[in-house]
C-alpha cells in the first residue's frame, strides 16, 4: 500500500510552489490510524475478534496508503531543503539515530507488556507509537522551505498518465536502473528466511538469537552515517552496488558456514546491506530525470519496484519448499549479482549524467 498510492499525487506534488504545508496536511494519514487503533483497544477491549481485525487491519492500510500518498510530495521538500551531496548523510544519521530510539522503544515495550494485561497492553503500546508519530509530525513542520514556483505545469491528467510509459520509454538510463533494481529486489528474496534457516540449520537458542540480533542492529547503526557519506562522495549507484554485493557475501557466508559464530558476520553484513539499500533506494530515485518531474520519476520508481517486492518472498518460499533453502540462497545469490553487473555495465551514475530532454507531452 506504500509503493501503489505514490503516482496518485505525484503530478500534484509538481505543481506546488512549496510542498511542505501539503505534507504536513497529508501526512496526518500516516499518524491518526495508530491512534484510533490505541483508542479503540483501551475504550473497546471486549471488541469482537473480527471487528478488532478489521479496525487494525484497515487503520494499517490508511497510514501505509497515506505514506504513499505524500512521499512525492516528501521528496519535493526534501530535493528543495537538503543539497544533493547531505543527503546520504541525513538519511545514514536519521535512520541510525532511529536504530537507538527503536531499541529504546523495544525495552519500553517490554515494560509496557510485563506490567499491564492484554489487551491493554496493546493499547498502550499503540498509543506510545501515535505520541511518537505526532512528535516526528511536529518537527517536520518546522521545516524551512524556500517557495519555488514551476517553470512549467505538468501535462493535463489524462495525457500525464498516457505520457508515463512513454517515459520510460524515451529515458533509456532510467530503464535499465529500474531493470537492474528488481533483479537486486528479487535478489533479496532471502531476506524473510536466513533467520529461520540459521534456527533451523545451527539449532540457535533464544538467547543466542538476542545476540545475534543486537549484533546486527549494531552494525547497521554504526554503519548507515558511514554509507551515507560514502553516497555523498560516491553515488548512491555505486552504494547500490555495493548493498547488493554484502548480501551476497552474507548468503555465501551462511551456505559455508560451519558454526553458529559465523552467524555474527551473516546477520551483520545482512543489515548492512538493508543499510545501503535504504540509504540508496531513497536517494538514487531523486536523481533522474529533469528536477522538475523529481515527483514523478520517484514515484514511477516506486510503483514499478513493488511488484518485484510483493513477490521476492513469495518466490523465496516456493522455492524453499520445492528445492530447500541452499538453492534458493543460490538463485538469490546469483539474482545479486547479475543485477550488480547489469547496474554497472548499462546504468549510468545519474549524478554525473545530463537529464534527458523534457518531453511535450504531445
Amino acid at each position: 500500500m506504500f509503493f501503489f498510492p505514490q503516482l496518485l499525487l505525484a503530478r500534484k506534488a509538481q505543481t506546488l510552489a512549496r510542498a511542505k504545508p501539503y505534507v504536513v496536511r497529508l501526512s496526518l494519514l500516516e499518524r491518526v490510524p495508530y491512534l484510533i487503533v490505541a483508542f479503540s483497544i483501551l475504550l473497546w477491549p471486549g471488541a469482537p475478534r473480527p471487528v478488532a481485525y478489521a479496525i487494525l487491519g484497515f487503520s494499517l492500510i490508511a497510514a501505509m496508503g497515506g505514506g504513499g500518498l505524500v512521499n512525492p510530495a516528501w521528496k519535493s521538500m526534501i530535493a528543495k531543503v537538503v543539497p544533493l551531496r547531505r543527503r546520504g548523510l541525513l538519511f545514514g544519521v536519521s535512520n541510525a539515530v532511529g536504530g537507538l530510539l527503536g531499541m529504546g522503544g523495544a525495552a519500553i515495550s517490554r515494560q509496557v507488556f510485563a506490567r499491564y494485561e492484554y489487551p491493554y497492553s496493546f493499547g498502550i503500546a499503540f498509543l506510545l507509537c501515535a505520541i511518537f508519530q505526532f512528535v516526528s509530525w511536529g518537527v517536520m513542520s518546522l521545516n524551512r522551505e524556500p517557495t519555488v514556483q514551476p517553470k512549467t505545469l505538468p501535462p493535463p491528467t489524462k495525457e500525464y498518465w498516457r505520457r508515463l510509459p512513454r517515459l520510460l520509454h524515451q529515458d533509456r538510463n532510467f530503464r535499465q536502473f529500474l531493470i537492474a533494481r528488481n533483479l537486486m529486489i528479487l535478489g533479496g528474496m532471502s531476506m524473510s528466511f536466513y533467520i529461520v534457516y540459521a534456527r533451523w540449520a545451527f539449532n540457535v537458542s533464544d538467547a543466542f538469537a538476542a545476540d545475534l540480533t543486537m549484533a546486527a542492529l549494531l552494525a547497521q547503526t554504526v554503519s548507515t552515517p558511514l554509507l551515507g557519506i560514502f553516497a555523498d562522495r560516491r553515488g548512491n549507484k555505486l552504494l547500490a552496488e555495493m548493498g547488493s554485493l554484502f548480501l551476497a557475501l552474507a548468503l555465501g557466508l551462511i551456505l559455508v558456514a560451519t558454526q553458529q559464530s559465523w552467524l555474527y558476520a551473516v546477520f551483520m553484513l545482512a543489515n548492512i546491506s538493508m543499510a545501503a539499500g535504504m540509504i540508496s533506494g531513497i536517494n538514487i530515485s531523486m536523481e533522474f530525470g529533469p528536477p522538475a518531474e523529481m515527483p514523478t520519476y520517484s514515484a514511477l520508481a516506486s510503483t514499478v519496484n513493488a511488484v518485484p517486492i510483493l513477490l521476492a518472498p513469495i518466490l523465496g518460499g516456493w522455492l524453499v519448499d520445492v528445492w530447500g533453502y541452499q538453492t534458493m540462497f543460490i538463485l538469490a545469490v546469483g539474482l545479486n549479482l547479475v543485477g550488480i553487473i547489469y547496474m554497472h555495465a548499462l546504468v549510468r551514475d545519474p549524478r554525473h549524467s545530463p537529464s534527458p530532454p523534457q518531453s511535450s507531452g504531445a
